[in-house]
């Protein structure tokens, strides 16, 4: 149910008046009708959250997941090979838009697909993107080995044949299937909490046990930075609650996922 919407332009870089929005809020609803407050993350809705919790111990402010789990990407894709993959793949793609004859000649071997897959969120993009290209791995791979593509200027210069080092290498494309086994659960979750079905964190964490049922001992840096952001901010009594009470869930946890 909306009750109403506020221009907070003026308050948003201040906690002490993002708490006075919050509180006037739960005070007009009441705040025994009001069990949490989520803000995305935000410093100032940070420190305002904690100054809530002091006056109302017992609502609870929830930090936005989906920017959490674009942070979890971002810390996920400064990490070797990830960050090699993605730089590859991003060069590679900005040297074929930026000249629109290349571009069009890679359209006929892609049939008319675009590399670029747009999301919700920006690392969502660069994910998708990353799977459409391994859909076109092999048009993309019969571009580059093309008479039109080696007899043509772009494929002697320097930046052209380093785009067909790339997508010729085999290493790119073993490190392109390593980030899609592990992005490929995220993205799920990201999907969930961005999108407007009920349900969504008892399904997120449904999505949580599949991600830790992959190679622990292979993704274990990964693992590492998930945990890291995840116990820092996305913990909560309420998520605690909300587990007991969801048989499904609980048993699974149980049985040792």
């Amino acid at each position: 149910m909306f009750l109403e919407s506020i221009d907070a332009s003026d308050s948003s870089t201040d906690s002490t008046k993002m708490y006075s929005l919050f509180k006037s809020t739960i005070d007009s609803i009441g705040a025994e009708n009001v069990v949490q407050v989520a803000t995305n993350n935000a410093s100032e809705n940070v420190k305002a959250g904690d100054l809530m919790y002091v006056g109302n111990p017992y609502i609870y402010w929830t930090p936005c997941a989906a920017h959490f789990i674009n942070l979890i990407f971002g810390d996920i894709f400064k990490e070797r090979p990830f960050s090699t993959v993605f730089n590859h793949a991003i060069r590679m793609h900005s040297y074929i838009v930026q000249m629109s004859l290349l571009l069009n000649m890679m359209k006929r071997f892609t049939k008319k697909r675009s590399l670029v897959k747009p999301a919700k969120t920006r690392s969502a993009t660069a994910f998708l993107t990353l799977h459409r290209m391994y859909e076109q791995k092999s048009n993309l791979k019969k571009l580059f080995v093309s008479d039109e593509y080696t007899n043509n200027a772009y494929g002697k210069e320097a930046r052209g044949r380093e785009s067909a080092d790339i997508i010729l290498s085999p290493s790119f494309w073993n490190n392109v299937v390593h980030a899609l086994k592990f992005g490929g659960p995220l993205v799920k979750v990201l999907r969930l909490v961005v999108g407007s079905k009920g349900h969504q964190w008892a399904t997120c964490t449904k999505q949580w046990i599949g991600q830790r049922r992959l190679e622990q001992r292979k993704y274990k840096r990964v693992f590492e930075i998930i945990y890291k952001r995840w116990d820092s901010k996305l913990h909560s009594p309420l998520h605690a609650a909300g587990l007991v009470l969801n048989p499904e869930l609980f048993m699974t946890m149980k049985r040792g996922f």
